[in-house]
């Protein structure tokens, strides 16, 4: 297999055998991970297997263990960490056990309509949980830390970067040669001025950020794992159902169709909190759409378009 930012599979077999005594008889890398981590599968003695992690970062995983812990302590089906250490590069792995089951991105075609929703059910019935259960530090702060830790915002909405005068998104969208690109990124400007009140009554909440259609894991047609724990959010948990949203449009389509509706359903949105899960979808296709053009993917930019166009309308709307 190949390695990925300088790691070396036969090192990381090493590794494993090092801090567990025993080699993996192989390692299999597994797919669709967005981290930037490498992700082995390792088949061990005895039909047995064990999930690796590995970062080309230094104390990647230095939380993940805790963090762990604490979700499995409120019932949720994590994993647990085993062992972990650093890599011959400088790097960070962990090794945890197997769950079984495929991401839900994979298994959206043969679930049937009570199997869809008891999924969306169950994982927005676990964020919950989380708000209302795990820690949140004494001077509170927004953004992605270790469960019980202080974030590093003041205020939510500076998890989006500086916002630009809302005259200069008017004054984009007065122009004729304004590109698309230019004209959606005024109007979520618009939009995000719209929505400050908004975000300066929230408070920060602890929710799982990456649980969308990715790290849900499914077997048999039912919730079976969740996976992914390194850092939690804190802030507005329907930032993970407008980035939920945004993957189902840009990457599922209609197969996922079902489950956005259980979630919007379950999560129930109204007003203003419609209007922001509106806006955190827009932000991630946005996101996709500037890249698409960059690459000069035209079939990916007539894709995503209205998507863009869609979910603006409903941050938008009054």
């Amino acid at each position: 297999m190949d390695g990925q930012d300088g790691n070396d599979d036969a090192a990381i077999a090493q590794r494993i055998a090092d801090v567990l005594g025993e080699r993996p008889l192989r390692l299999e890398r597994q797919v669709f991970t967005h981290s930037g981590n490498a992700v082995y599968r390792a088949r061990m003695a005895g039909d047995r297997s064990l999930a690796v992690r590995v970062s080309p970062q230094a104390q990647t995983f230095l939380h993940t263990g805790s963090n762990l812990s604490m979700l499995r302590g409120l019932g949720l089906p994590v994993q647990t960490v085993l062992a972990q250490g650093a890599t011959p590069a400088g790097g960070d792995f962990v090794v945890l056990d197997w769950l079984p089951g495929r991401d839900l991105f994979y298994v959206f075609g043969s679930l049937d309509v009570g199997q869809t929703e008891r999924i969306a059910e169950t994982v927005v019935a676990f964020q919950r949980r989380v708000a209302q259960r795990l820690p949140v530090a004494a001077d509170g702060g927004f953004g992605w830390t270790a469960i019980g830790a202080r974030a590093p915002h003041a205020r939510w909405t500076e998890i989006f970067g500086e916002p630009a005068p809302a005259a200069i998104h008017v004054a984009t969208l007065a122009r004729t040669d304004a590109t698309a690109l230019e004209r959606f990124r005024a109007r979520l400007g618009l939009v995000r001025a719209s929505l400050e009140d908004y975000f300066d009554t929230l408070r920060p909440v602890c929710f799982l950020d990456d649980l969308t259609i990715k790290n849900v894991l499914v077997d048999g047609g039912e919730l079976s794992g969740l996976i992914d724990f390194d850092t939690v959010c804190y802030g507005d948990p329907l930032l993970v159902l407008g980035a939920t949203l945004a993957h189902i449009d840009t990457e599922v389509g209609e197969r996922g169709g079902r489950y956005a509706e259980a979630l919007l359903r379950c999560w129930a949105p109204q007003g203003e909190r419609m209007r922001a899960t509106g806006f955190y979808a827009s932000l991630w296709v946005i996101g996709l759409l500037s890249l698409a053009i960059d690459q000069g993917n035209a079939a990916r930019v007539r894709l995503l378009t209205p998507v863009l166009e869609h979910l603006l309308r409903v941050a938008e709307r009054a």
